[in-house]
């Protein structure tokens, strides 16, 4: 016996919830607080993990119970707090596709990340310049510029294609070779979001399988998978405050880290 049309919509309800750009941004920063939270005020601030080997920081967090507390909240934050790498990324593709100038996106973004860059190195090392790690707004820039290049030679035909090959290799590589937060990793998901739009199902599905280099990360996929693709108008004034979340929350976990 079929059921009922009223029963089958429910169903259908229940069974695809959907969430708007506007709450996915928001679960992505949230997502983005408690992983730099765990990696600098918890791994560099509470635990100094890169003053001690691996067998004295497993003696430590054997003798100190708090310590071991501790150990638990940084990693469970960094496991939860990953899964913001593929929102961040469908979002930047979004951002590209939908923003009516991108130059002024890839300006906020440079002054962004050069705001950012002391006070994460301050946060993540403890120092004031480390050239081992940039901090991650500069992965978002050179993923823009990267999005701006595939959109201007997209078309049919081989050219393109090759072209789109190589312009998404020179992206990964500068952003592995200048050592930026998420590397290569988050660039190609970008680049694929981008490239197959519209097959989203083989997007999400190659991006997931990429993003299994940051462990729990393809996870997040189940979020943007959820997303209807409907957002509000934040403002001139909402859009200047996401753009500076990121740095104001670097300086607040690198006077944070440095107090402790």
């Amino acid at each position: 016996m079929s059921s009922s049309p009223i029963l089958r919509n429910r169903m259908t309800y229940w069974s695809m919830p959907q969430i708007s750009v506007n709450t996915l941004k928001m679960i992505g920063t949230i997502l983005m607080v408690l992983y730099f939270f765990s990696a600098s005020v918890v791994q560099n601030g509470i635990l100094h993990m890169s003053d001690y080997t691996t067998d004295q920081l497993n003696e430590l967090l054997a003798a100190d119970g708090r310590m071991m507390l501790w150990a638990g909240i940084g990693s469970v934050g960094s496991v939860v707090g990953v899964m913001g790498v593929p929102i961040f990324a469908y979002l930047l593709v979004l951002g590209v596709e939908y923003t009516s100038d991108l130059r002024r996106y890839a300006a906020a973004v440079l002054i962004a990340a050069f705001v950012s860059e002391i006070p994460y190195d301050l946060a993540m090392s403890g120092q004031m310049w480390n050239w081992l790690e940039q901090n991650s707004l500069w992965t978002v820039l050179i993923t823009l510029v990267m999005l701006w290049l595939l959109r201007r030679f997209q078309g049919p035909g081989m050219v393109p294609l090759l072209l789109s090959f190589f312009i998404t290799a020179a992206g990964c590589f500068w952003a592995v070779f200048l050592r930026c937060k998420f590397g290569g990793g988050f660039v190609l998901i970008a680049a694929l979001l981008y490239l197959l739009r519209g097959h989203k199902g083989v997007s999400y599905g190659l991006g997931a399988l990429v993003s299994l280099i940051y462990a729990t990360a393809p996870l997040g996929f189940v979020l943007v998978a959820l997303c209807d693709g409907q957002r509000r108008s934040m403002g001139q004034w909402g859009k200047y405050a996401y753009y500076a979340l990121y740095p104001i929350t670097m300086i607040l976990f690198a006077v944070w880290t440095v107090m402790i």
